[in-house]
């Protein structure tokens, strides 16, 4: 290799190359906007943990008004917005179905990773919970989530709380927390009458997918 030596800079395991001049500010430069950039299709470790506070344990990824979802995000995500009054019995419903639909704890060993399917993951759920299938006869393909968890505490700072009620004003009505959300490409569907239940949001996701037969449609909401 010719001259200087290669620098790059891993965001979640992904090496993202330096192309800039080799002055003390360029390189300072570019640290600062990997470092702002770092999360902002959602989650980063700068929004409040809340309720999901063990990297071992909780697929959850704790969101912000920084850190969000935005159109541009590759997944779609259920997203529950909570504040002192949430549940254990939530949080562990909320994490059963990040854990279903694919997602895993950031700090876990990555042998306990297992790699399935999205048509073979699809038709596991609906079997568990009894949802009729309406896949088409090839797909969908890959291996990614089904969708993305994540999570907003709602009262965790003044920064959250102002976030969350802006989110919860729908038109003259305000959503009461806990409050669960579908985010897909800027667009959130609040849940309303969904129980707060694995098999509920589970089932509420793959209608949204598409995947399982449709009931009742929530509202929708532009961000």
């Amino acid at each position: 290799m010719n001259g200087y030596p290669s620098i790059k800079a891993y965001v979640n395991g992904k090496g993202k190359s330096y192309n800039g001049g080799r002055d003390v500010d360029s390189m300072h430069r570019w640290i600062e906007k990997i470092a702002a950039n770092r999360g902002s299709k959602g989650g980063s470790s700068k929004c409040r943990p809340g309720m999901f506070k063990s990297k071992m344990k909780h697929a959850v990824v704790p969101l912000c008004e920084t850190h969000f979802p935005d159109a541009k995000a590759k997944n779609d995500w259920i997203v529950f917005y909570y504040d002192h009054t949430a549940t254990a019995e939530m949080r562990d419903a909320l994490n059963s179905v990040a854990l279903e639909l694919g997602n895993y704890p950031p700090d876990i060993n990555k042998a306990n990773k297992k790699q399935i399917k999205i048509r073979e993951r699809v038709e596991g759920l609906a079997k568990k919970h009894e949802l009729v299938t309406t896949l088409p006869s090839k797909g969908p393909f890959g291996m990614d989530e089904i969708a993305k968890v994540g999570g907003v505490c709602c009262d965790c700072d003044e920064e959250h709380t102002a976030f969350c009620a802006g989110s919860m004003q729908q038109g003259e009505d305000v959503l009461k927390l806990p409050q669960v959300f579908m985010v897909s490409k800027g667009v959130r569907t609040v849940l309303k009458d969904t129980e707060m239940s694995a098999k509920a949001l589970i089932s509420a996701v793959l209608q949204q997918r598409a995947f399982v037969a449709k009931a009742s449609t929530g509202e929708k909401a532009e961000l």
